[in-house]
C-alpha cells in the first residue's frame, strides 16, 4: 500500500439544544472493547440512510447526539434513531455533548473547517467524502492532524466492499499479473436530495463528489500518478438554474511505470444506472459488471482460456444481489482504530492525495494539456 494502510482479511434560532425523552442505550460495552460515543453532524440523506443506521449497529458505538441547522431533520434523524439530545449550533454541541467521536456529514465546503474545529475540542473525526473542496485547504487540515493524537478518517466504504478486497487479493496475489491499467464508469444523474445549488465553489463538482471514490480507490491499488490529462464538459440536460458544474468529465491517470487507468463520469441525463469497472494484469483481468453502491453483484476473473469467471461470494454481505449498509464495516474498522489507537483503513492523508490529484484534473480540464500531479 501507498498510503499507509493495510488491507483488512451553524445556528439558526434562540434555543441550539433540545433535548429529547430519554431513550435505553442501545449498545452495552464489548468484552475488551471502549464504547465509542458518537456526536453526528449534518441530518441529510446519507446520515439517515446509512450513518446513523450503522453508528447505532457497529460493535462498541453509540450515537447519543445529533446535530443540524433544521430543526425539522435533526429532530427526524434522532427520533428515527433514539437519540435523545439535539443541538442546532455545531460550536455547542462540541462543548457540550458528551462523545468521543464526531462524524461529519455535512456539505462539502463545510468539512475542513468543521474537521479543524473537532480537533481542537479533542475528538476523533471521520469526515465524509470529499475531504475538501481543493488540496491547500485538506494539507491545513492535514497539519493540524500530524499535531494531534486524535483518530481521523475520510469516507471510502468502497475500500471494505468484498467486490474491492477480492480484487485486491488477486492483484497482490499475482493472479492476474502485474498492474498495467483500468477504467471505471459511473453513470447516473446527479444525486441531489437536498436540491443545494449544483456550483462548483460549493464543491458539488462529480469530481469531488463520485470522483473521489474513485480516485481514491486507484490511489490505493496503483499509487499516485505521475501526471493526468481530462477533458470537461457542462451539459446540464436539465436546464438547471444556478448550475456550473462539469457533469461530463473524462479522466485518464498516467504512472510512473506507464500504467493507465480512465475514468468516465456522466451525470448528463436521467437514464439507466451504469457502475462497471475493470482493470488490467499482464496474465488477466478483473471486471465489476455492476459495483457498488447501486449493486451487489459479484465479479470476475477473465482470462484465456477460461474466459469470463464469476469469483463465488465475490458480493458484500450476506445475501447476493441485497445492498448492506455499506458505511458499517467502515464504522467498525474505525472504532477499532480509536479502541486499538492505530490509524483505519481509509486516512485522512490519503485523503489528501486524493485532493492533490485531483487539483491536478481541475488545473488540466482548464488547461487542455496533460498536467503533472505534485505529490
Amino acid at each position: 500500500m501507498s498510503i499507509g494502510a493495510t488491507m483488512p482479511t451553524p445556528s439558526n434560532g434562540s434555543m441550539s439544544c433540545h433535548t429529547a425523552p430519554a431513550a435505553s442505550p442501545r449498545h452495552e460495552f464489548q468484552a475488551g472493547g471502549k464504547m465509542v460515543r458518537w456526536l453526528l453532524v449534518g441530518p441529510g440523506d446519507i446520515a439517515h440512510n446509512r450513518v446513523a443506521p450503522a453508528l447505532c449497529a457497529a460493535r462498541n458505538s453509540q450515537l447519543v447526539a445529533v446535530c443540524g441547522r433544521s430543526p425539522k431533520r435533526a429532530e427526524s434523524l434522532a427520533r428515527a434513531n433514539n437519540v435523545s439530545t439535539i443541538y442546532y449550533d455545531y460550536d455547542q454541541a462540541l462543548a457540550e455533548a458528551d462523545v468521543d467521536a464526531v462524524y461529519i456529514a455535512t456539505p462539502h465546503h463545510l468539512h475542513v473547517d468543521m474537521c479543524l474545529k473537532a480537533l481542537a475540542a479533542n475528538k476523533h473525526i471521520l469526515c465524509e467524502k470529499p475531504l475538501g473542496i481543493h488540496s491547500a485547504e485538506c494539507l491545513r487540515l492535514l497539519d493540524a492532524v500530524k499535531k494531534s493524537d486524535r483518530v481521523t478518517c475520510c469516507s471510502n466504504y468502497r475500500l471494505f466492499t468484498n467486490q474491492f478486497k477480492t480484487t485486491y487479493r488477486l492483484i497482490q496475489d499475482g493472479t492476474i499479473g502485474d498492474l498495467v491499467g483500468g477504467w471505471a464508469h459511473d453513470e447516473e444523474n446527479y444525486y441531489n436530495p437536498s436540491n443545494a445549488p449544483l456550483r462548483k465553489e460549493l464543491g458539488m463538482s462529480p469530481i469531488l463528489g463520485f470522483g473521489f471514490y474513485l480516485l481514491n480507490l486507484s490511489l490505493v491499488l496503483f499509487g499516485m500518478p505521475s501526471e493526468v490529462f481530462a477533458c470537461m464538459s457542462s451539459c446540464n440536460c436539465d436546464h438547471q438554474p444556478d448550475y456550473d458544474i462539469d457533469d461530463l468529465e473524462n479522466i485518464i491517470l498516467r504512472y510512473p511505470n506507464g500504467a493507465q487507468f480512465s475514468i468516465i463520469l456522466n451525470m448528463t441525463a436521467k437514464a439507466p444506472l451504469r457502475h462497471a469497472y475493470q482493470f488490467y494484469g499482464s496474465k488477466g483481468r478483473i471486471y465489476w459488471p455492476e459495483c457498488p453502491p447501486h449493486f451487489n453483484s459479484p465479479i470476475y476473473k477473465v482470462a484465456h482460456p477460461n474466459g469470463y469467471e464469476e469469483i463465488p461470494e465475490s458480493f458484500s454481505g450476506d445475501t447476493r444481489g441485497v445492498r448492506p449498509n455499506w458505511h458499517l464495516p467502515m464504522i467498525e474498522d474505525f472504532v477499532r482504530a480509536v479502541q486499538t489507537n492505530t490509524s483505519p483503513l481509509c486516512t485522512i492523508e490519503s485523503a489528501v492525495k486524493t485532493a492533490v490529484i485531483t487539483d491536478a484534473i481541475i488545473k488540466s480540464a482548464a488547461s487542455g494539456r496533460a498536467e503533472k500531479v505534485t505529490a
